[in-house]
């Protein structure tokens, strides 16, 4: 496991320890339910404003915007004056994993980042239907309605914790908040999806190419896959240490990356049958368009 992912799962359970231990004490002091939505609020609120400080840490990003092909930069800075938005920052990852993401608190300090791979490996077109898809979710103001939605659920656990020291006239008020926050993680996993088709939408829309998109995550799956089996290989083959450490980084860059980014790594892992070859990897494509499973997966988006 790499730095960013050993330290994102550190993060992760330091604030369920922080979560679970602030509970602790308000129930243990008997605090009035109140308190404990105050608790969530200011729990969420702490890590909605820290998160993009803690990304500019973790991952290695560069704000070189001379990385970023001049059309490209061109297209999303005249993208961002045509919608009333402010300038969005864009900034490169060097990996070889083709990948991007956005991220930030509001539009105002709303950056993009993309990686040295997927300029390789799309077009100028692709490029900006991608660039235009993150500042979709800029536009729709995706960073804060997400960290609202995340909220909820953990409100519902709220309820059900404090209503569940009742043994008699609660007890119903409890389960069902202890159900509806079932419901609500399930709830927020589908806006979670819907926030991204209405960033495919945008990109879309301003592109007028959809087809473009579709292409660049076909590319960005088949290169991310391409990307982990030479690492791989290197890994397991490599003619010295330091090589077989750098195809180390790469594979846990390229896993963390995907943590965040447009696409997943496993995503993409049909197209491990195809090898290099980008001709069986159309094949995939073509069956996939009448694979009567298809409905259950999901080749190149992830839930997000």
């Amino acid at each position: 496991m790499g730095f960013v992912s050993r330290s994102l799962l550190v993060l992760f359970v330091l604030y369920g320890l922080v979560f679970a231990v602030g509970d602790a004490a308000l129930l243990h002091g008997q605090a009035p339910m109140w308190w404990a939505v105050v608790f969530v609020v200011a729990l969420i609120g702490i890590q909605y404003l820290l998160s993009p400080w803690l990304i500019g840490i973790l991952y290695s990003i560069h704000w070189d915007e001379d990385a970023i092909p001049p059309a490209n930069r061109a297209f999303v800075e005249n993208l961002c004056r045509e919608r009333g938005l402010p300038p969005v920052k864009l900034g490169i990852i060097y990996s070889g994993t083709p990948n991007a993401f956005a991220y930030g608190r509001v539009r105002r300090d709303a950056r993009i980042v993309v990686t040295e791979g997927l300029l390789k490996v799309l077009n100028e077109d692709e490029i900006n239907a991608v660039l235009a898809h993150e500042v979709g979710h800029v536009a729709h103001y995706d960073f804060a309605t997400m960290a609202l939605a995340a909220m909820g659920p953990l409100l519902l656990y709220q309820i059900y914790i404090w209503t569940n020291r009742d043994r008699n006239d609660l007890r119903i008020v409890s389960w069902a908040a202890y159900i509806c926050y079932w419901v609500g993680q399930l709830l927020v996993l589908l806006l979670n999806r819907t926030r991204e088709y209405g960033a495919d939408h945008f990109s879309a829309e301003v592109t007028r190419e959809p087809s473009a998109l579709s292409s660049a995550l076909v590319k960005i799956a088949y290169g991310m896959v391409r990307e982990r089996s030479e690492a791989r290989r290197l890994v397991l083959e490599g003619s010295s240490k330091d090589a077989k450490k750098d195809a180390k980084r790469s594979l846990q860059l390229g896993h963390s990356l995907s943590l965040m980014g447009i696409a997943a790594v496993s995503g993409g892992d049909a197209l491990a049958l195809t090898g290099n070859s980008p001709e069986a990897a159309a094949k995939v494509m073509r069956w996939d368009l009448v694979n009567p499973w298809r409905a259950c997966t999901s080749l190149a988006r992830p839930i997000r």
